[in-house]
């Protein structure tokens, strides 16, 4: 994993072909390598045989105590260095990239596309890409990539205030998906259509970076989403969560996290994975299909946050980014409401859970309630501690979103250290 890091394909280390069942998203964004334990697992035993072989030759029968030698000092020596490199190995930060690593050199970013109502019922993300759209107060417009363009990416769903009309969108862009030409459904082909304008997924004409709004009916603050195959996504939320912090002290804007998905590029379902680099600004809580002044301003406020981060990346200079932060890893699973046979719920979100968003969830505490009065706890099926996330979410009513709340963990993570290379010249 050492050297320097280009983001460009083909990724990968040189233990893939041993350890790795799939592409290596490390290069891209380093920190986020899920097969850096099974590396070290690998070197450490590889040094334990090592530091057996002077020994192989040395009992020629078992119980025979070897006679003492000149050679036997030495022995005893590589086997102490080994044991102390496998106690290294083995108890470093399983997802810390050495200093080794160095910077990440991306090029500059020159087109930067918005994409609003890709849910179509969550119209704060459409009045925030139309106001981008008409560049007002110059919302949309900075002089290294001139004006960001603007998109609804589902404007069936828009017009009629659906979520979707025959699936969910944002789970279409995975490249089987985007490959399997006999999907008829409405999102089925607008993926396509989305794809070829933003992309081609993975292509060299694929859109520099992608920000795709959406609004949550949980409490959920400002939360940008972030994928491990765009170093360049991971780094702009977290230079915009440090930018942002100060209004939070003051209360103008809310807590402002970051969620990791540990999804790849090509197996991505979501709108950003076509594009070269992007992230997700998730915002609420907010009722579907409503519009409110402040989720809207905070919405406003996280974009121009990230415009601000391309505008600096491009310079070329050094973002002074910091070099670990808090997030929550997206375990890609959902603990879900119990339901009916009418397929509605059959319990509640208890009170004490609701709103308790990136809060953590122990093992034995209540989270549903029956008519009866009776309740359901966590069982602990995930961890003794997690980290729920859109608790509550009236999206995930939906057997096609995923039923009921996410699961995440709360760690903390390398940042990517990026620069622009070529930057863009002033």
């Amino acid at each position: 994993q050492g050297g320097l890091a280009r983001v460009s394909p083909p990724y990968g280390c040189g233990l893939r072909s041993f350890l790795c069942a799939g592409p290596c998203d490390a290069a891209a964004s380093p920190g986020f390598c899920r097969q850096i334990p099974s590396c070290r697992r690998f070197v450490a035993a590889a040094f334990l045989l090592a530091a057996q072989i002077p020994s192989l030759g040395m009992r020629r029968r078992i119980g025979l105590r070897p006679r003492a030698s000149p050679a036997a000092g030495a022995r005893t020596s590589f086997l102490v260095v080994c044991v102390v490199v496998v106690v290294r190995v083995l108890v470093s930060d399983p997802i810390a990239p050495t200093a080794a690593a160095g910077l990440v050199r991306v090029p500059p970013v020159r087109r930067v596309v918005v994409v609003g109502a890709t849910h179509g019922n969550e119209i704060t993300g459409a009045w925030v890409a139309k106001k981008v759209s008409a560049n007002h107060e110059g919302i949309g417009s900075r002089p290294s990539f001139g004006h960001a363009s603007a998109i609804l990416g589902n404007p069936r769903g828009y017009e009629e205030s659906r979520r979707f009309i025959d699936a969910d969108l944002n789970r279409q862009f995975s490249d089987k998906l985007l490959a399997d030409l006999s999907l008829s459904s409405y999102e089925a082909q607008r993926a396509k259509a989305l794809n070829a304008h933003l992309g081609p997924k993975g292509s060299e004409s694929a859109a520099d970076f992608v920000v795709d709004l959406h609004s949550s009916t949980a409490s959920m603050g400002i939360n940008f989403i972030v994928e491990p195959s765009s170093a360049l996504g991971v780094a702009a939320a977290c230079w915009c969560q440090r930018e942002l912090r100060p209004r939070t002290v003051t209360g103008e804007l809310p807590e402002v996290r970051i969620t990791y998905e540990t999804l790849n590029k090509r197996d991505s379902p979501h709108v950003i994975s076509v594009a070269r680099e992007g992230l997700m600004i998730e915002v609420g809580p907010v009722p579907q299909g409503l519009l409110r002044a402040d989720v809207c301003h905070w919405t406003e406020a996280a974009l121009s946050a990230v415009f601000d981060f391309l505008e600096a990346f491009n310079s070329g200079n050094m973002l002074d980014l910091p070099s670990r932060v808090v997030a929550f890893r997206d375990l890609q699973k959902k603990i879900p409401v119990p339901l009916g046979d009418d397929g509605k719920p059959q319990a509640l979100f208890h009170a004490r859970f609701q709103g308790r968003d990136f809060e953590p969830l122990q093992k034995g505490d209540t989270i549903f309630e029956f008519m009866s009065g009776d309740v359901m706890v966590y069982d602990g099926a995930f961890g003794d501690t997690i980290w729920p996330v859109f608790v509550n979410e009236a999206a995930y009513y939906s057997k096609e979103s995923g039923l009921g709340f996410g699961v995440t963990m709360r760690e903390e993570v390398d940042v990517p250290q990026i620069v622009c290379e070529p930057p863009v010249s002033a």
